[in-house]
């Protein structure tokens, strides 16, 4: 027997070996009927912080994200705001609304002072990093899921706000908070 013919044997022994065993066991179901029919469980929101969003908008270099998980269930939100660069020390931070981008809204929760933050760098690049969690109400929880909700952190420079991010539905993934 040429071994050209040994191949051929020995694949299409393997290939009905194969066949043999896929009918043995239940074809899988299409992944579509097998997607969850329930609503999810949490909400993931993220933003970019800048001066360009602030209302006014103003130059500068300042910036920062913010990145946070919403369970639905308990109104439990898990956040992480980072900043840098800003004219001097922060003064206030914190979550704001409801208000649409553009425009101005309540100050709904207050994050940590920058004495609580994590320093990540000195001097001029100094970055500080805030985490925690929040419980919402419903209304807070609607408001946020909404897109109804903004990051804002304040100088003495710019007590109305040095930089701020609208908060929205992220498409990034999980991101550990």
């Amino acid at each position: 027997m040429t071994l050209r013919r040994k191949l051929l044997l020995l694949g299409a022994a393997l290939a009905a070996s194969g066949c043999a065993l896929v009918s043995r066991f239940k074809p899988s179901e299409p992944a579509t009927a097998s997607q969850p029919s329930e609503p999810p469980t949490w909400f993931m929101a993220d933003c970019w912080l800048g001066t360009e969003e602030v209302v006014p908008p103003h130059a500068g270099n300042a910036g920062g994200s913010m990145a946070g998980t919403l369970t639905l269930a308990t109104g439990e939100f898990r956040w992480r705001v980072n900043y840098a660069r800003l004219s001097g020390p922060a003064t206030l931070a914190g979550f704001y609304g409801p208000a649409a981008k553009g425009t101005n809204g309540p100050l709904a929760i207050r994050l940590p002072s920058r004495s609580e933050a994590v320093q990540h760098n000195t001097g001029a690049d100094a970055g500080y990093e805030l985490t925690g969690t929040s419980t919402l109400t419903q209304a807070q929880m609607a408001d946020l899921m909404a897109g109804l909700w903004y990051v804002g952190v304040s100088t003495r420079a710019w007590p109305a706000g040095e930089v701020r991010g609208q908060m929205k539905r992220s498409t990034s993934g999980v991101h550990g908070v």
